[in-house]
């Protein structure tokens, strides 16, 4: 019995670090830099094999307020440029699912937020949030999966593929 209590607890052992290894070693890449906006491209992994160009942005637009004056938003986003946009093919609106998180920071009033997003097709992103006057620092990160998620900003440890970029984008001039 011993014999087979110690084949179990390794058997057990084995399957724990082959799942934390899956999972650890689901691809995904951080950019440290702080790119000035509005777009930055990157080749990231296609869930069905191979690499697209993604092309992140962050930029600030003027947008009407519940008070009839022009307050500073903000719109980031990614775009898959090598998925063509108005093709045929139908399945390219459903296939793959994204999510991405919009991170931001104005650096002259300190106000922060955050909001995530789920899409399929070539783009998810989120416009017109609020974020006060002033300079932001924005982080977009994004995944890209080949099966649904339910949780926003979650993928599959594989066939699946998640990529961050900040940048700092100059305060507008909703005056």
């Amino acid at each position: 019995m011993t014999t087979f209590r110690r084949s179990a607890a390794l058997t057990c052992v084995a399957s724990l670090l082959a799942g934390g290894a899956a999972v650890a070693l689901a691809p995904a890449a951080s950019a440290q830099v702080w790119h000035p906006s509005p777009a930055w491209d990157v080749l990231m992994p296609y869930p069905l094999g191979g690499e697209h160009t993604i092309r992140f942005g962050a930029f600030t637009t003027c947008t009407l307020g519940g008070d009839e004056r022009f307050h500073q938003a903000l719109s980031a986003n990614a775009r898959d440029l090598d998925q063509p946009v108005g093709s045929f093919d139908f399945s390219a609106t459903l296939f793959p699912f994204n999510s991405a998180t919009v991170e931001w920071h104005n650096i002259d009033t300190d106000a922060r937020g955050v909001r995530t997003v789920q899409s399929t097709g070539p783009e998810v992103g989120v416009g017109g949030v609020f974020t006060g006057h002033g300079r932001l620092a924005v982080t977009i990160t994004t995944s890209r999966s080949a099966l649904p998620t339910f949780a926003p900003g979650s993928v599959a440890p594989f066939a699946s593929a998640t990529h961050t970029e900040r940048f700092l984008v100059s305060a507008g001039n909703c005056h």
